[in-house]
């Protein structure tokens, strides 16, 4: 019951969010903001990925990363004062090109004030001596990288074929074994066709037995448009029924927690003394690359999914945005509070500090809920999730994923035309 009302109270928040040709406001008022850069290219494309991306074709790459550096040429004036705390980039598979994702990263910080970690994405199959080399030189700090299960036949299930077990095993050792990153996270997913919880299970025995830093664990999440969650609707895939997904979810948190992990997310979980790798949690943000999408103080807003569009766009002079929609400033607070509960929890002064009003002030009766139920607790002033909470705090995030970012994307690749935005 409580994850029902969990799910339905998160959908009558944000359901009635529309993506439209909005025209956003482009940041030019911030002391810091964060960067995120968009690598939409794949060797093989998995059916259940919701984000944007292209099989890969090594032709694209120097285009590509051109008009990446061209767009960031578009905002040098607009964030010439202002600090560039974060710099993470995802994909799609950056290390599929790691002498573009180098190019594109000296770039930026020629370009920038950046102090901050630099996070990437990775693939197993993607990684060597030397691409490890390439990314240590251009600065990057933390690494993840996408294994999402050891068990070859899961991974087959899911479509995911550009690697295998024994790859993912290798390329753990091989980037403990260098030792250059501050963070190095790997990703699981459970929830998934043909998983089983001994399966899920053994999962997480073997990322605790080789001592990964940070292991971020996420649930299946299926956007109408991908070709697993037609599958689904056509009686090809099974999918796990939620009791199951709540067992295995269950498992996840008291392994880690057993094992002496730390949550720093719902979904992830790192050892002590690990700064954490995170690829959501930023405030505001502006996004970089095809599809890539932006936070700047009330908007949301996307770049085109089109790689011909966006290289077009931004070589004319022009940013590449297509949709955006406008948050009215409860929604905005609301946004960082769902963000703040993702992280497990949150100080009260920072929220004071964000908006200029407590938050008890503008969500007290939604607090006192949470706190009514066992999901948040109170100490002073810094709001916990407890360990009661996780699971709806779980549940909460991937609806807003299902509903908010899964309308986004649709809105983006249904609008391929940008709106010619001039910086100026």
């Amino acid at each position: 019951m409580l994850n029902y009302m969990i799910e339905r109270m998160t959908r009558k928040k944000i359901g009635n969010v529309k993506f439209s040709r909005t025209k956003p406001e482009i940041p030019n008022d911030k002391d810091e903001i964060g960067l995120y850069i968009h690598i939409p290219f794949c060797k093989v494309p998995c059916p259940f990925c919701a984000y944007i991306r292209y099989p890969w074709n090594p032709k694209l790459e120097r285009p590509y990363v051109e008009a990446v550096k061209e767009e960031i040429n578009l905002y040098r004036e607009r964030l010439s004062d202002v600090k560039i705390n974060s710099i993470y980039v995802g994909g799609g598979t950056p290390t599929i090109m790691p002498e573009g994702i180098a190019d594109i990263l000296r770039h930026a910080e020629d370009t920038f004030d950046v102090s901050s970690d630099i996070g990437v994405e990775s693939n197993p199959d993607d990684l060597n001596e030397k691409t490890l080399e390439l990314l240590l030189d251009a600065g990057v700090s933390k690494l993840s990288m996408g294994v999402q299960s050891f068990n070859d036949e899961i991974l087959k299930a899911i479509g995911r074929r550009s690697h295998d077990a024994k790859q993912a095993l290798d390329a753990i050792e091989l980037v403990m074994d260098n030792g250059g990153f501050d963070t190095f996270s790997i990703d699981l997913m459970f929830s998934l066709p043909t998983q089983s919880l001994s399966s899920l299970k053994r999962d997480l025995e073997i990322a605790i037995e080789k001592g990964v830093p940070q292991v971020a664990t996420y649930p299946l999440l299926l956007f109408p448009y991908c070709k697993m969650y037609r599958d689904e609707k056509e009686g090809k895939v099974k999918l796990q029924n939620k009791k199951i997904e709540k067992c295995m979810y269950d498992t996840i948190v008291d392994s880690f927690t057993d094992a002496g992990y730390e949550p720093c997310s719902v979904w992830s979980f790192v050892k002590q003394g690990i700064d954490k790798y995170g690829s959501v949690e930023r405030d505001e943000y502006v996004g970089i690359g095809a599809g890539a999408m932006s936070s700047v103080n009330q908007y949301f807003y996307a770049n085109t999914a089109s790689i011909e569009e966006y290289t077009r766009t931004v070589g004319e002079g022009a940013l590449p945005i297509t949709i955006g929609a406008e948050f009215q400033p409860e929604g905005v607070a609301a946004r960082w509070l769902s963000m703040s509960l993702y992280e497990t929890g949150f100080d009260k002064r920072e929220f004071k500090n964000r908006f200029s009003m407590g938050v008890d002030e503008k969500f007290k009766s939604f607090l006192r809920w949470l706190k009514l139920f066992g999901i948040i607790k109170l100490e002073g002033d810094h709001v916990q999730v407890t360990r009661k909470g996780m699971c709806p705090i779980h549940l909460m995030t991937k609806t807003f994923l299902l509903t908010f970012i899964a309308k986004a994307c649709v809105a983006c690749m249904e609008n391929p035309k940008p709106l010619n935005l001039q910086v100026g």
